[in-house]
C-alpha cells in the first residue's frame, strides 16, 4: 500500500501545482498547499462540495473526474469507488496542466487502504 500523504506530497511539488488534498472514506482530510491563495480549508471545501460526483461513482458512472476551470488555473477532482477523493489545483501555463490525466490514471490504480 502506498502511503497516500507522501504521494500527495510528491505531486504537490511539482512547479504550478497551486495545492492538492485527499479525502479518505472515513472523512479524513490530507493537505499540501504551496499558494497562500489556496490553503488547506479552501482545498477541502474543493473535496466537500462534489458529491454528485461521488454518487455518480459509486454507481459505476463512466466519469472518474472532472475538470473545472478559473481565471489562474484549473480544479481537477477525482473520485474513486472505494470512497477515496483528489483534488488537484494547478495553474493554466504550467506543464503540471498536460500530465493531469495521468497523475489521475495513478491514483485511481493506486493501492490505498480503506
Amino acid at each position: 500500500m502506498k502511503d497516500p500523504r507522501q504521494w500527495l506530497t510528491e505531486r504537490a511539488s511539482q512547479p504550478g501545482t497551486l495545492a492538492c488534498g485527499l479525502r479518505q472514506p472515513d472523512g479524513g482530510f490530507i493537505s499540501h498547499s504551496v499558494d497562500a491563495a489556496f490553503p488547506a480549508a479552501a482545498v477541502e471545501g474543493i473535496l466537500n462540495r462534489f458529491d454528485t460526483l461521488a454518487a455518480a461513482a459509486a454507481e459505476g458512472a463512466a466519469t472518474q473526474w472532472n475538470t473545472w476551470a478559473f481565471e489562474q488555473g484549473q480544479v481537477r477532482l477525482v473520485q474513486r469507488p472505494d470512497g477515496w477523493r483528489l483534488a488537484l489545483v494547478v495553474r493554466n501555463d504550467s506543464p503540471v496542466v498536460l500530465s493531469l490525466d495521468l497523475l489521475c490514471q495513478e491514483f485511481l490504480a493506486m493501492e490505498l487502504g480503506a
